[in-house]
């Protein structure tokens, strides 16, 4: 063997070599200390890392491996268990979930309604049940009017014969802070809360003047019956299908010629409230088929200027999910439609507007790992699905489920950043596509795949075995690995050739994480906090916690 060759083969042999920094790292990730769902080694959570990955990813609906009722179940016992020792955490935590974080709304009425029996005597009681600040971030957990309503009545559901205390005097501060067009706009919510929990109108600045220049109290007029009225789209369709039907009662119309009226008048309403700059993003969202089966120039323009304005998305907590579930119906619906393609752009557009800006922190070489096993197909946003044979579920509608979510994940920094894609199940490969593709298309091209199995050692070992070096890894899972292979160990492997970040996010939070390291930080969910955290976290593991430490109630 010639010289040359021998010193060759003895560089390549000490470059496997780990560092001393390196052998540190590996020999300070700890051992597996619980097993996940099906019995595999696995990594537990912190009670209150585990609250947070419940408040911020899950809805009261059946997963994969998971029934309705083991969800609520393992809610109860963990804000029992937490709010024992630290109620207030366990309130920063829903109000961080649901007016900051991924904005879930059925866990966390849930969780506030749970969190009652803690809350006795406690001087922030009130302002927890109250309103949130959105301009300081801080107070209650009460988003939106409606959501009183839910959190009523999951009361009412777990046996409280009235409202308790705390309750009643955060609700009733709730409707004294609001204006005048939230009041009516919320108004049944407003009158059937009221007359539960009595707020009183001198502490309301809401009023209304009528022609003759006579100053009303909102709250007094709603509570005697007197019309005050939103001027949203809800309020305007409500009183258009009034009027028809009034007319089809009086022999005016047929039932034909009254559904033929109606829906022009609906139309005629949302487009109204539209070009009086009235219409929120959500409902404009939500009138997309509307806009797309009469599409005109000028309401198409308004309508694409509307939902991609950014201080709009951001203020209302616009997730990606709402463009993404709009541009599925243009792409399903609507594709060969007049203006389908400048609708599509703006949905695209209004998509990245509301994530930041990613290719200006992840600088150098990613890794994203994409989990397409069986039980990725499950849902996690709305439970469209149903159990079907061989324990597996039948999708009613594929970008509903975990598998889409990882790829429009994975795609959304693919196309910001320099990316290698590996998909993994009981196999594993490198995913070659094309950046060129716009988002969700990618995200399909991604998230299409059935790999069977949860093997994500296997991932971790086909980029050891192809000596890939990474600044950062993003592993997308639901965590719910069956195989005896541990997945630390193909990671403690990869770490003698880098030590990246590793970005682990949980699709399902069942509990578990087949990962742990002082590198490693966890995100839950889908949602724009993800994006925004993701950027500057590189890198504080609990940042998430500290986030919500700082919240005030």
């Amino acid at each position: 063997m010639k010289m040359r060759e021998r010193n060759q083969q003895l560089k390549s042999t000490l470059g496997n070599i780990a560092s001393k920094e390196a052998v540190a790292e590996i020999q300070s990730i700890p051992k597996e200390d619980t097993v996940n769902r099906q019995g595999f080694k696995a990594y537990s959570l912190p009670d209150k890392l585990r609250l947070l990955t419940m408040l911020n990813t899950l809805k009261i609906n059946p997963q994969f491996y998971r029934s309705e009722e083991e969800t609520m179940k393992e809610l109860r016992d963990l804000i029992e268990r937490i709010a024992s020792d630290d109620p207030y955490f366990v309130a920063q935590a829903i109000v961080y979930s649901r007016c900051m974080g991924e904005g879930m709304r059925s866990i966390n009425h849930l969780a506030a309604a749970l969190l009652v029996p803690f809350t006795k005597e406690k001087e922030w009681a009130k302002r927890f049940y109250g309103i949130f600040d959105k301009k300081n971030h801080k107070n209650g957990c009460i988003f939106r009017p409606d959501d009183m309503s839910e959190i009523k009545d999951v009361l009412y559901s777990l046996n409280y014969k009235a409202l308790p205390a705390s309750v009643r005097k955060g609700f009733a501060s709730v409707i004294e802070s609001l204006d005048t067009y939230r009041l009516a706009k919320y108004k049944k919510t407003i009158i059937d809360i009221s007359n539960l929990v009595h707020p009183n109108p001198n502490n309301s600045n809401a009023t209304v003047t009528d022609d003759n220049g006579t100053v009303a109290k909102v709250l007094d007029l709603l509570m005697h019956g007197y019309p005050v009225t939103a001027d949203t789209w809800e309020t305007a369709q409500s009183e258009a299908g009034q009027e028809v039907a009034k007319a089809v009662r009086e022999g005016k119309l047929t039932q034909d010629e009254a559904e033929k009226v109606l829906a022009e008048a609906k139309a005629d309403n949302w487009e109204s409230l539209l070009r009086e700059g009235k219409l929120g993003i959500l409902a404009a969202l939500r009138n997309i088929r509307n806009i797309m089966k009469n599409p005109r120039k000028e309401i198409i323009d308004m309508w694409c200027s509307l939902i991609s304005n950014q201080e709009l998305i951001r203020k209302g907590l616009i997730l990606p999910i709402h463009f993404d579930l709009a541009y599925d119906v243009i792409d399903r619906e609507f594709k060969d439609y007049d203006y389908a393609h400048q609708v599509m752009s703006a949905l695209q557009d209004a998509y990245i507007k509301s994530i930041p800006n990613l290719s200006s922190v992840f600088t150098g070489k990613t890794c994203i790992i994409v989990d397409c096993s069986g039980s990725m197909g499950q849902g996690i946003s709305d439970g469209k699905h149903i159990i079907g044979r061989n324990g597996y579920w039948d999708r009613t509608d594929y970008t509903d489920s975990c598998k889409y979510k990882a790829g429009l994940i994975a795609a959304t920094i693919a196309k910001a950043c320099d990316v290698d894609i590996v998909k993994f199940g009981n196999d594993a490969e490198f995913f070659n596509f094309n950046k060129n593709k716009n988002v969700f298309a990618l995200a399909k091209d991604i998230g299409t795949a059935e790999y069977g199995a949860t093997y994500p050692y296997k991932a971790w070992d086909l980029i050891a075995y192809n000596h890939k070096k990474y600044d950062r890894i993003i592993f997308i899972s639901d965590n719910e690995v069956n195989s005896y292979n541990l997945t630390s160990n193909s990671y403690k492997n990869y770490l003698r050739i880098c030590s990246p970040y590793v970005y682990a996010i949980d699709l399902a939070a069942y509990g578990t994480t087949p990962l742990a390291g002082n590198k490693i930080a966890y995100f839950y969910g889908y949602g724009t906090s993800l994006y925004e955290d993701m950027t500057k976290n590189e890198f504080d593991p609990e940042k998430i916690l500290d986030k919500v430490l700082q919240i005030v109630i």
